[in-house]
């Protein structure tokens, strides 16, 4: 079960162009039965003490920037019938982290993870990570080491932008905790206090980490967007409201059984006892004996009641099998 996100950063090998979406795939594949565990068990040595890859994690999400020398290679012909641009196939092979050539629908969807980037730079962002890849050579090729325009796109890359994907991820996973609480809680009869708690936790986390963004910089929130709405995030929260709501309409209505048995309780028992007690005091004789019998009496009056109305009888069916659920 996770609840924590690593940052690892680093640059892919020098491999031909052609074989980095396969370098790609190889980092960021972390199943155990990947190449025998090899690049998990580097992942699991890259955290800190105490810490480990959780067991249902597969493939990290990964953000990468591609940029030319030149002029940018095409991976694929267009052997598949669609019609993309070397820029469109490196984002789609990059995002995917696969060699396999775009599918026909490969130019719509990039479309809608589009990203909104400065002059020279694509982008694309979606629910495996982040895709950047620069349009033609360094814009600003005469500026020095560590000025140049690329270079100030993989900064950002690996501050902002990758606060972005590390934040949208986290969402994830505390929604998802939200969901395996609420399964736990109505596995049993909810309780007001445990429902109560997990209503204002999901109201805090919607006010703060589910709202949060990045102001001014609109690609970064531009990445959460896209990560939430391809990974169903925003349905997943809208559930998950509703099923609080369910648990807290079932919490009311045990509440309102329970308070309906204990008023049938006291009329049931609580009239005819006092209305025998009020027959004793005005007997002559308002001994130990006649009290006996009006208790006798009583009893037998709650009895019958009870054997003719059912109503009483599942009243004290109710109040007795929600106190031995509460034990």
């Amino acid at each position: 079960m996770a609840n924590g996100v690593a940052l690892l950063h680093g640059t892919l090998p020098a491999v031909r162009p052609s074989d980095l979406p396969k370098a790609l795939q190889f980092c960021a594949n972390i199943d155990a039965y990947h190449q025998e565990g090899a690049q998990r068990s580097w992942v699991a040595e890259q955290l800190p003490d105490g810490c480990h890859i959780a067991d249902t994690e597969r493939e990290m999400l990964h953000g990468v920037l591609i940029t030319p020398r030149n002029e940018l290679p095409r991976l694929h012909n267009d052997v598949t019938g669609s019609d993309l641009g070397a820029a469109e196939q490196w984002l789609w092979n990059m995002l995917y982290a696969t060699e396999y050539p775009p599918p026909l629908e490969a130019e719509e969807e990039l479309r809608e993870l589009n990203l909104r980037l400065p002059t020279a730079i694509r982008g694309v962002a979606g629910a495996r990570g982040l895709s950047l890849v620069g349009t033609a050579a360094d814009p600003n090729p005469a500026q020095p080491q560590n000025y140049q325009y690329y270079d100030a796109s993989s900064f950002h890359l690996a501050t902002l932008q990758s606060d972005a994907l590390a934040l949208a991820r986290l969402q994830h996973i505390v929604l998802d905790a939200f969901g395996r609480e609420v399964v736990r809680i109505g596995q049993r009869e909810p309780r007001r206090r445990k429902v109560g708690q997990l209503e204002r936790d999901l109201l805090i986390f919607r006010r703060s980490y589910w709202s949060a963004d990045f102001g001014r910089q609109a690609v970064c929130t531009a990445i959460i967007r896209n990560y939430q709405r391809n990974t169903g995030l925003p349905e997943a929260l809208h559930s998950l409201v509703g099923d609080l709501g369910e648990l807290s309409r079932q919490v009311q209505a045990a509440e309102t059984e329970t308070t309906n048995a204990i008023l049938g309780l006291l009329a049931a028992v609580g009239l005819p006892l006092a209305t025998g007690l009020a027959i004793w005091q005005g007997l002559p004789q308002a001994g130990a004996t006649s009290l006996y019998r009006t208790l006798g009496i009583t009893c037998l009056t709650t009895v019958f009641l009870m054997g003719t109305f059912p109503g009483l009888r599942s009243l004290f069916v109710t109040l007795f099998r929600h106190r031995r659920r509460r034990r």
